[in-house]
């Protein structure tokens, strides 16, 4: 895997070529070479809470709205094994609760 300076630079390269989307082009290449490498499922949830705009809260963390995203996500996967990744700044604990038993019934 790539050192952060060693992205940064493929970003920007990235974005010489491809002017739209070089961090979503980037980012979805390392999500599926991590997909390739584990055989398992993955999935990002990533929130825009690091931008440095004030955004409301219940529109960066975990809420009871992601356990009804994360079902939609996960009913075409297949497979019993998932990497999940998530950038957060937290959330509801009964959302959390809610969504670790919902992917545990359906992951090992």
């Amino acid at each position: 895997m790539p050192t952060w300076s060693e992205i940064l630079r493929e970003l920007k390269e990235t974005q010489k070529i491809q002017k739209k989307l070089p961090f979503d082009i980037v980012r979805r290449k390392y999500l599926k070479q991590l997909q390739e490498y584990t055989k398992r499922n993955t999935i990002l949830y990533a929130s825009n809470w690091t931008q440095g705009k004030e955004i409301s809260s219940n529109l960066t963390s975990i809420t009871d709205e992601d356990v009804q995203g994360f079902m939609e996500v996960i009913s075409n996967l297949s497979g019993e094994k998932l990497d999940l990744i998530i950038h957060s700044p937290g959330g509801t604990a009964e959302a959390t609760e809610a969504l670790v038993i919902y992917l545990r019934s359906k992951f090992n």
